[in-house]
């Protein structure tokens, strides 16, 4: 349970910053919706995982090396962001265009900062 009131959900705590939290929802689920294939579920899985301790990206199975490479940034990403130089951009670059590399750091960033959001209210993307 939160400690923010009860609210057991990040869509709860979002909720009560209506209609920001309602732009906030719209734009967390277009930035997935931009990402290729499974990879927005493969971000936000590996985000949790590193940043809850918990999960595992095994029901995901054999990645692509397309995916490998995001999971390699996501890596990079929650370590040191810095860290993200141009021979790792160039990597992605071989799998996904331009456009979907905007997507999937977009996703990314939102997944970061959504995923930490909740952990400091107490709350998770369950019962949203």
């Amino acid at each position: 349970m939160s400690w923010l009131g009860g609210r057991t959900s990040l869509g709860e705590v979002l909720r009560l910053r209506a209609p920001l939290g309602e732009q906030v929802e719209g734009l967390r689920t277009e930035a997935a919706g931009t990402a290729p294939g499974r990879t927005a579920q493969l971000i936000t899985a590996r985000v949790e995982q590193l940043v809850s301790g918990e999960g595992s990206l095994a029901s995901f199975g054999a990645l692509t090396p397309g995916e490998q490479v995001v999971v390699d940034i996501t890596d990079q990403f929650l370590l040191d962001a810095h860290g993200i130089d141009d021979a790792l951009m160039a990597s992605l670059g071989q799998h996904y265009t331009p456009a979907e590399q905007v997507g999937l750091l977009f996703h990314l960033a939102l997944a970061d900062g959504f995923t930490k959001f909740g952990r400091v209210f107490g709350v998770s993307e369950e019962a949203r």
